[in-house]
């Protein structure tokens, strides 16, 4: 009987612990690291590119997507993933255009997509 006391008392502190477990390292779990993509000017991550200057909310011209990296998302087999693109656009007709970075989330190749994140990482050069 004390052994079963034993087992019983570890069965609990571990289920403790395993609850008191941080959801966002949970959640981390299912992310794969971010790779490089081989071919930024592939015509699916330049639409993808296209596509968050045209949500990001602020009229611009997409120019293209300079480099990408990919993340999947749920597990090596699901074709969902989180796109970080480079982008290469211009806020207003005559600017010189400035670099952003975008994340995108696309679940099985599919749409709808959705726009994570969007932010100027520079500004344009202003000739004087």
């Amino acid at each position: 009987m004390r052994t079963f006391h034993v087992v019983a008392i570890a069965v609990a502190a571990a289920f403790v612990l395993c609850a008191a477990a941080s959801p966002a390292a949970a959640e981390d779990r299912f992310l794969c690291n971010w790779r490089r993509v081989a071919d930024p000017g592939d015509p699916f991550i330049q639409s993808l590119g296209k596509w968050a200057v045209e949500r990001n909310g602020t009229p611009m011209r997409f120019d293209k997507v300079e480099s990408a990296k990919a993340q999947c998302v749920d597990d090596t087999i699901s074709k969902t993933r989180n796109y970080e693109l480079i982008i290469v656009a211009a806020t207003r007709d005559g600017e010189a255009p400035g670099r952003f970075r975008a994340v995108v989330y696309v679940e099985n190749f599919t749409q709808p997509q959705k726009l994570v994140s969007f932010e100027r990482i520079t500004r344009p050069r202003q000739d004087n």
